[in-house]
């Protein structure tokens, strides 16, 4: 009996160091080793990206490296994406660009995506990319405005699944490849090795509704690439702290964070290469697996995150289109 337990154990840690080596090396390709692929030819010269939220952060990061590789912009955000427009063109001028003025917070209206999809008629759309996030925090919770729960709701649930929805159908028809670049939220990753028997959730207090309609676009997005795997190219990104214009004062300070426009390249360095969920960058792989192995550490480090975006938002508010990273 004793020796059947030994031998249990001794499989069980063999197991588990093989699994470990293995996510390591896929973790040192993926983030380090990966290159780009010619992104015009496999999605199309001179095919349409859709981007929303592309006013700042992420999404205007996306929309300057997409003009730069050759790509036309559909943008789809608020009147500071006419900034972005102005930036793009004196850098490449001949790069067509499309603008919906929109705000997202009203995305649950009847008829909020109908000029979106007459513009996505007129263009040959062949990225789409859900950055957008509306970017609330409040408490106590009781006393948030009821105008924010519903606006972040819509930023962060309805557009993602309606542009899907309304975009599938000419992917699935296009000649070219396409691809959906999702980025939701750093809320869940499978245990590795030591984390196993510990929480590998990843929730930040103080952002419950923001918090919630990111957790709705990781699930969300991880069942229709089960459902369309191997018909586009389909990125899950699921970001820890990202240093934009917008949260840098007050995500500076946490761990592992990660400046915009490393997180943007590794993501557009990963198209074609890698399916599914991932990190935006290794510093967030690395603290996704490090966090449940560190309970005593991972409640401070949330707590600090949390009381820091909170004291900002409720002392300086945000801007609609905010760009989606914790």
């Amino acid at each position: 009996m004793l020796k059947v337990l030994i031998w249990t154990i001794l499989i069980l840690v063999v197991i588990q160091i093989l699994i470990l080596i293995y996510h390591l090396a896929e973790g040192m390709w993926k983030y380090m080793f990966c290159r780009e692929l010619d992104l015009p030819d496999r999605y199309g010269h001179g095919s349409w990206v859709l981007i929303t939220g592309a006013s700042s952060g992420q999404g205007r990061q996306f929309a300057l490296n997409f003009a730069a590789r050759g790509f036309n912009l559909l943008l789809i955000g608020s009147k500071r994406t006419e900034r972005v427009m102005k930036e793009i063109w004196e850098l490449y001028p001949n790069t067509e660009i499309r603008f919906r003025l929109k705000n997202f917070g009203k995305a649950f209206d009847p008829h909020f995506f109908d000029d979106i999809e007459y513009e996505i008629k007129c263009c040959d759309v062949s990225v789409l990319i859900n950055c957008v996030g509306f970017r609330t925090a409040w408490r106590p919770y009781h006393e948030m405005p009821l105008h924010l729960i519903r606006e972040t709701i819509a930023a962060g649930t309805i557009v993602q699944a309606r542009l899907i929805h309304i975009l599938m159908p000419y992917f699935l028809r296009r000649d070219k490849r396409s691809a959906i670049i999702n980025i939701t939220a750093q809320c869940n990753h499978p245990n590795i090795a030591l984390g196993i028997g510990l929480s590998n959730e990843i929730t930040v207090p103080y952002l419950s509704v923001y918090e919630a309609s990111n957790a709705f676009g990781f699930y969300h997005a991880n069942s229709i690439f089960k459902e369309y795997e191997g018909q586009v190219d389909f990125l899950n990104v699921t970001p820890g702290a990202v240093l934009t214009e917008n949260t840098e004062v007050f995500l500076k300070d946490t761990p592992f964070a990660v400046r915009c426009e490393v997180f943007v390249n590794n993501i557009i360095r990963m198209m074609g290469n890698v399916q599914g969920t991932t990190c935006g960058a290794w510093q967030h792989a690395l603290s996704a697996y490090l966090l449940p192995c560190i309970p005593w550490i991972k409640s401070s480090v949330l707590e600090k995150t949390g009381a820091s975006i909170c004291n900002h938002y409720m002392q300086h508010g945000c801007h609609r289109d905010y760009d989606t990273s914790h």
